[in-house]
């Protein structure tokens, strides 16, 4: 079967527009719609529900008072490290909403209020004792003092599960509130904690002050007895060292060891430059080599005797440019002088015989001095030593006596304080008993449910939609199978019900007269069949489908009769495992199997519908091997036969999912006709299906839309202007 050209010809060209992949809000409103008068039952139902149990709840009420916390309320006192509140922040106001919150100003406005006693929170003793058989045996005192704590917890439980508190944005205020369904409690228990608070608080600050003062004489009576025995540690000190004034004798001592120090490095220059004299004399025995040393001639002995000697010479000098040598002035000039050079030589052996002596007296100066200067530094040493004791004894007491001063002004503070009432705040605006209810919203309520319940059906409603992947328009034929459409065949239904299956209607309903649109459907069918193609004559036209009971064989046997009013046609059913086409005729004689087989003449198998002037061909005996009966040379001479007899050949083939007949059959045929049951086989099927046929190199003419409910189309737009074109909706 050559059918490539014709069927890229036939199908529509595929629109890769992106509208395709838009959402279709038309559409989606036509299934809302559609579905309008279940939504709105729904809701109503829900609403209805809804308003009996929104009138159902208990009405709430809520009472607010309004505070003003005080920011600075700790500057009463000076003791800010004892008890100071850190009352700047935004952690502050936080810290008081969790106070106003707390358990403590809870129990004290049960307290208060003695709301353990209130009716609400009564015990139903005999109840009570049957649900606790227990406690029977208790004293009537301890059953007593039971009932008391439990009615105490409730009536606590109570408070604290309604108390509410929020601050006032950019204020200092607080607004503490109290919910309830008793609107007398909500204004009596939101003012009843706001006083409590400022009771607490109150409280607290007492007792907090209390306690200092307390803590602040245990403290003193000890810091008096610690600077005591500083202070007589540092007089018993004082008297046992003689110690007056210390700072004078220190810089006594301290002076004395500078002198001595001096002293004793003049002792070591004269010792070294002794010591250097005596090691020359040692060395050198000659008088003119002492006489010659720098450290003999810079001897103060030395020296003067050396200046005498320069004297005379000047002298001689002079008197020379007077006087000759004989003349007396210079022979007593000369006669000086040589007494003078023995005068220095005298001295240089003198020197020479008490320098020992000055070098032994000069060691014996310098340990002496040395001695003085050790003992100086030693007792200078023991001066200071005890001064740092004096002073670690003195700093001592005045530690003491500067922490005994602090802690006894902060006695007298806090003293001064016992009996000062600081207040952290003040009520602003008391609150008032309310007349309306703040919940249930019993309006907002049955609205809210409503809407959900409209958006819940709605949602399922379009979710429904979503997830039908059945084949039910043209769009759906044309953009998700990628072919066209060449009919549609309404659904038949009897007494306005849709038929169960098509072995119970009448194969002959084209000719029903009362079922318009069901004929001119069928002459559509034909029309769109006969125009496939211009330059061919069409003669053998197959038609098959998915899956069984999609009424394949009901509108192969209706066009079998459209066609047969204007040709002369015979109709072929090759189902030969599951045929149909002899039992809706009526028809119990030989057919296809047999004439194949060679059991039968093909006049013998050809059996005339008087009815629709139509020949008919049965399957015949079901064969146990069909397929090689339709793959047999026989069947294509067959074909070849019949294309010389008759017009047009409309072939019912078995459905493509179940077996592979109907592709053997389609090999044999001019075009190929598919059947999908409308609304009821699914996408994924169809495609398979179409899938196997590409894979033959076998392309479908067009599809063929069955079982359509009118109806439900119309309600959809999914057929708009089709159904009127051809009288369907008269």
């Amino acid at each position: 079967m050559n059918q490539s050209n014709q069927y890229q010809e036939n199908i529509l060209p595929q629109d890769h527009d992106d509208s395709f992949d838009d959402i279709d809000f038309k559409r989606l409103l036509t299934v809302v719609l559609k579905f309008r008068w279940q939504i709105i039952a729904f809701t109503i139902v829900v609403g209805l529900f809804t308003t009996i149990y929104a009138y159902s709840l208990t009405p709430i009420y809520r009472a607010a008072a309004t505070l003003h916390l005080d920011s600075d309320n700790s500057e009463v006192d000076s003791l800010n490290d004892v008890y100071r509140d850190y009352t700047a922040g935004e952690e502050y106001y936080y810290t008081q909403l969790e106070i106003i919150r707390s358990k403590a100003v809870a129990e004290l406005v049960v307290k208060n209020l003695a709301l353990d006693k209130n009716p609400l929170f009564r015990v139903d003793k005999q109840q009570w004792l049957v649900q606790n058989p227990n406690f029977i045996g208790l004293s009537d005192d301890e059953l007593e003092a039971r009932f008391n704590d439990i009615q105490y917890n409730r009536a606590l439980g109570y408070v604290r599960g309604g108390l509410g508190a929020s601050p006032i944005k950019q204020t200092q205020l607080v607004s503490v509130s109290f919910t309830s369904a008793h609107p007398e409690m909500t204004a009596l228990i939101s003012n009843a904690v706001g006083q409590a608070y400022i009771d607490n608080h109150m409280q607290v600050s007492l007792e907090r002050i209390e306690k200092s003062a307390t803590w602040l004489n245990a403290s003193l009576s000890g810091l008096k007895t610690q600077l005591d025995t500083s202070e007589d540690k540092l007089q018993a000190f004082q008297e046992k060292e003689s110690l007056i004034d210390i700072g004078g004798i220190k810089s006594l001592a301290a002076n004395e060891v500078e002198s001595l120090s001096e002293q004793v490095l003049a002792a070591k220059q004269l010792l070294k430059r002794t010591e250097i004299i005596y090691n020359l004399y040692q060395q050198y025995t000659s008088i003119d080599d002492i006489a010659n040393l720098p450290e003999v001639l810079n001897h103060p002995a030395i020296k003067s005797a050396n200046q005498q000697t320069r004297q005379v010479e000047e002298r001689i000098d002079e008197l020379a440019l007077t006087y000759g040598k004989k003349h007396p002035k210079m022979i007593s000039a000369v006669a000086d002088l040589a007494r003078e050079k023995d005068n220095v030589n005298k001295n240089i052996r003198r020197l020479k015989i008490t320098i020992g002596n000055d070098y032994k007296k000069a060691q014996r100066a310098l340990a002496q001095q040395e001695f003085d200067l050790a003992e100086a530094k030693a007792n200078y040493q023991q001066l200071t030593r005890k001064e740092n004791q004096r002073r670690e004894l003195t700093q001592e007491v005045d530690t003491n006596k500067e922490l005994y001063n602090s802690f006894f002004a902060r006695l007298k503070e806090t003293s001064e304080l016992e009996g000062f009432e600081a207040t952290v705040g003040r009520v602003i605006e008391r609150a008032e008993v309310p007349y309306s209810p703040i919940k249930p919203n019993k309006k907002l309520i049955i609205t809210i449910a409503m809407m959900t319940a409209a958006a819940l059906s709605i949602g399922v409603v379009l979710l429904m939609e979503a997830l039908n992947s059945t084949i039910r328009n043209v769009t759906d034929i044309e953009t998700r199978l990628g072919t066209n459409l060449l009919g549609i065949v309404p659904l038949i239904k009897h007494d306005g019900k849709k038929s169960p299956a098509d072995q119970s209607i009448d194969h002959h309903y084209f000719f029903n007269a009362d079922d318009h649109a069901f004929s001119e459907a069928i002459r559509t069918l034909r029309t769109s069949v006969q125009l496939l193609s211009f330059d061919k004559k069409i003669k053998v036209i197959a038609i098959t489908s998915t899956i069984p009971n999609e009424g394949k064989t009901m509108v192969t046997s209706n066009l079998a009769f459209a066609v047969g009013q204007l040709e002369k046609t015979i109709l072929i059913d090759t189902d030969l495992r599951k045929p149909k086409v002899g039992k809706n005729f009526g028809i119990q004689s030989t057919g296809l199997s047999d004439y194949i087989a060679g059991n039968n003449s093909l006049e013998e198998c050809i059996q005339h519908d008087s009815k629709s002037n139509l020949d008919v061909i049965t399957a015949g005996t079901i064969p146990p091997n069909p397929q090689e009966l339709l793959a047999s040379n026989q069947f294509k001479q067959l074909l070849k036969e019949l294309r010389a007899k008759y017009d047009k050949i409309i072939i019912d083939t078995p459905p493509i999912l179940a077996v592979s007949d109907a592709m053997i059959v389609a090999r044999q045929a001019d075009n190929l006709i598919y059947v999908v049951n409308s609304d009821s086989t699914k996408e994924s099927q169809i495609k398979t299906s179409l899938k196997r046929l590409q894979q033959a190199k076998l392309n479908i003419s067009g599809v063929v839309l069955n079982k359509v409910d009118l109806d439900k189309a119309a309600e959809y737009d999914d057929f708009q202007g089709y159904y009127d074109r051809y009288g369907y909706n008269s």
